[in-house]
């Protein structure tokens, strides 16, 4: 940890000179996510956007037809568990594709980029909300960075074996289990445009989840930035009540304390927006990686499958950051409730007092990211876990 908030600290000190306002540096890191959008026609955050672009419209006309060529190599294949189980895998990345594509290009993820630009956009009340912003653009713009460098790698990596395989093989061998009907991937002419459909998919992929996964930090951050700017206000808050002996800073507490209901009020519909944005997405996503995982496992099992490793370890990943997201989201609200618990009660009068236990309920009550039936968390991650492992010793006992 220490490594890290050197790195942030580090990059935080670059961007201040780089970026005059927070709101200069978060409209840099939504540049960046637009860029990555566009690839797939999905950049909803972008002024002026629609869903009728061809890019989009190629990117889902595609998708059903991965669909349809995954089935057909589901039939031709039938027999051959590896090539059978393959198949599958991708088609469940085709379908948590569409159920991205349907989430992150809603008017509602709009709405929510919007609120999160206002934020930026008004004047810092207290020099401490300017540093919290700015510690939130920074946040943006690293994580995107370093979720670019990853899917590079995994773009890389996924190239160099569908590079290698033929190699190695001393045959014609495609990456993928998939494969375009009425072509023989055998042939040159075959192989050739099958390794050139297979190429587009993992580039959409890699684009597309990385702008995805981006943009689902981004509204993490942004929601956790907002109980930050609660805290820094409670904070003050105390220091307010403390030197108010005579009663000068009524007024001034009065308001702090008005502005402290409003901005809960707003993050708490912000979750409650985000959740209702992302629930669906979630279910799909988690019920195909795992199913992806348990078929995954389930040949690896038995003999030495690097895709279906490679799978494991993607799917792994994949889970564990959205739950971990889901935790950090939790643990930042704790942070609030505590923070409510140190102001000075006794110092304000019986009005204030109530209002302010208001907050602490519905603080103690948050809404939180779920699939339709579970916490998104490190919880939820276990859990899920202990059902695959469940799953597969179902499978290795009828086998």
């Amino acid at each position: 940890m220490k490594i890290w908030d050197q790195y942030l600290d580090r990059k935080r000190a670059l961007f201040r000179t780089q970026y005059q306002t927070p709101l200069e540096l978060f409209d840099s890191a939504n540049g960046i996510l637009i860029k990555c959008f566009e690839v797939c026609g999905g950049e909803r955050t972008k002024p002026g956007y629609t869903r009728r672009n061809a890019r989009l419209i190629f990117l889902v006309t595609d998708l059903i037809l991965y669909l349809f060529v995954n089935l057909y190599s589901i039939a031709i294949v039938w027999g051959s568990l590896m090539d059978v189980v393959f198949c599958f895998v991708t088609l469940g990345i085709a379908i948590q594709g569409l159920a991205k594509i349907e989430c992150f290009t809603c008017p509602e993820l709009n709405d929510l980029h919007l609120y999160n630009v206002g934020r930026f956009s008004v004047p810092p009340r207290f020099p401490e909300v300017e540093e919290a912003l700015f510690h939130t653009a920074a946040m943006c713009k690293v994580f995107i960075k370093i979720l670019a460098v990853a899917f590079s790698i995994v773009a890389i990596a996924i190239f160099s074996y569908a590079i290698l395989m033929p190699v190695v093989s001393h045959q014609l061998s495609l990456a993928f289990g998939f494969y375009l009907p009425f072509l023989d991937f055998r042939s040159p002419v075959g192989f050739a445009i099958n390794s050139a459909y297979q190429s587009l998919q993992v580039i959409e992929g890699c684009c597309g989840l990385m702008a995805c996964d981006s943009c689902l930090l981004f509204l993490i951050l942004n929601a956790t930035g907002q109980m930050d700017l609660i805290i820094i206000y409670l904070q003050r808050l105390s220091e307010m009540i403390d030197g108010n002996g005579g009663g000068q800073n009524d007024d001034e507490i009065a308001d702090v304390i008005s502005y402290i209901v409003t901005k809960h009020l707003e993050h708490t519909k912000y979750v409650t927006d985000m959740d209702k944005l992302l629930k669906k997405q979630f279910f799909i996503s988690f019920c195909c990686m795992i199913f992806e995982l348990v078929a995954s496992l389930a040949i690896i099992v038995r003999t030495p499958w690097y895709p279906g490793m490679a799978v494991t370890l993607i799917c792994t990943i994949q889970l564990f950051v959205s739950c971990a997201l889901g935790t950090f989201l939790s643990s930042k609200n704790d942070k609030l409730i505590e923070e409510i618990y140190n102001v000075n009660w006794y110092g304000l009068s019986t009005k204030h007092q109530k209002t302010l236990q208001q907050v602490l309920l519905h603080s103690q009550h948050p809404v939180v990211l779920s699939d339709g039936f579970s916490a998104i968390d490190l919880f939820n991650f276990v859990e899920i876990y202990k059902k695959i492992y469940s799953y597969l010793m179902v499978l290795q006992n009828m086998s």
